[in-house]
């Protein structure tokens, strides 16, 4: 009986240590991602510093009223340092501003009710769009202006990201909306979202430039994006 149970007690031993080998081989064949080096992580945590610095600052005295020289000094840099992330300050209130506009475009698509008509939902994006911009109208005419016509010299910060996820996700709510049997196709879905997008995009720069209040705004976004919808059916 000892015996017995000797050879039992080694068994589970040797069938814990397989699977702990099996653990750790299993560990070590999953990629791991490498760890950013020095120099990339100072980079990123100046970047990081001065786009809180500017944000801080564009809120608390105006995009107007900051200049370039307090956000380095704020993001203890120096200003040639400044210029090497951004070119200008409207580069700059750019690059500030693209992840909080992605993000709430996100947030937009995310809270869809997609129960309601197509039209319905395309005006609830929107509408949380608008909202977004109606914080601080004075920074949303610079960031539209900047773009969609970029003032600063060389090559604009990229924006590509945020309007492709804008154009896929009205995409996706076109092609969703589409009756079963009536196909998927992607070309004309983006098209028919790039025009949806500059309809609401041509308003909100009459609505932000002071043109129409937002229930004006809003209520011819709504005949436009019919329209459009109906000529696309």
């Amino acid at each position: 009986m000892g015996g017995s149970r000797g050879v039992a007690g080694r068994i589970k031993i040797l069938a814990g240590q397989e699977k702990a080998q099996i653990s750790i081989s299993a560990e070590a064949s999953e990629p791991v991602s490498p760890r950013p080096g020095r120099r990339e992580r100072n980079k990123q945590e100046k970047l990081a510093r001065i786009v809180g610095a500017a944000r801080k600052l564009f809120r608390e005295r105006g995009y107007a009223d900051t200049t370039t020289l307090q956000i380095a000094e704020a993001a203890d840099i120096g200003t040639g340092t400044l210029f090497l992330y951004a070119r200008s300050k409207e580069d700059l209130l750019v690059l500030v501003f693209r992840d909080e506009m992605l993000e709430t475009a996100r947030a937009a698509f995310a809270s869809v009710d997609r129960s309601a008509p197509l039209l319905d939902q395309l005006m609830q994006v929107f509408t949380s769009m608008l909202d977004y911009h109606e914080e601080d109208r004075d920074i949303a005419g610079i960031l539209l202006r900047e773009i969609a016509i970029p003032n600063s010299p060389g090559e604009p910060t990229d924006v590509t990201e945020l309007l492709t996820m804008i154009f896929s996700g009205l995409a996706d709510l076109v092609k969703a909306a589409r009756p079963p049997g009536a196909g998927a196709d992607e070309a004309a879905a983006l098209l028919i979202a790039e025009n949806l997008f500059a309809n609401y995009y041509l308003g909100l720069l009459a609505r932000i430039g002071g043109r129409t209040t937002k229930k004006q705004f809003l209520d011819r976004l709504r005949r436009l994006l019919a329209i459009t919808l109906n000529g696309a059916a």
